[in-house]
């Protein structure tokens, strides 16, 4: 890891995070400021790159079927409509996929006011989440 951010400060169990699923080359885990409950972020462990088509096309098709093992783990646990995928990067120099459970595309909108969440809730739905998830 090249850069030193949040995500890798994460993959280093440097920073507390809520994990719901993880392999050998990604990891997912809850927004602790979501849009919207369920709102789960995966990152590639071994590769630190800015933008998600910086990625080879083998490790970006292993981040895609990697994100939708997960968003079916979300959706088992998170009444909705279905699970949105966003790619955009600008906060954090690393490659993330939020994946959002939603009901209608306002769900998407990434300019309203994030959720707080208590801790204690964070810790049950990550493991409901991660029990639910066949990796």
């Amino acid at each position: 890891m090249k850069k030193n951010n949040i995500f890798t400060k994460i993959i280093k169990n440097e920073i507390p995070f809520y994990k719901v699923a993880e392999n050998y080359d990604h990891l997912a885990f809850l927004d602790i400021y979501p849009i919207k409950i369920g709102h789960t972020l995966i990152i590639p462990k071994n590769k630190n790159v800015d933008k998600i088509f910086n990625l080879t096309e083998e490790e970006f098709i292993s981040i895609m079927s990697f994100s939708r093992k997960v968003a079916i783990g979300i959706e088992k646990v998170i009444p909705c409509n279905r699970i949105g995928i966003f790619v955009l990067g600008f906060e954090i120099p690393h490659v993330h996929i939020h994946l959002i459970p939603m009901d209608q595309e306002s769900d998407g909108d990434f300019s309203k006011k994030r959720i707080v969440i208590p801790e204690k809730n964070l810790q049950i739905l990550s493991k409901k989440i991660y029990n639910s998830i066949k990796i």
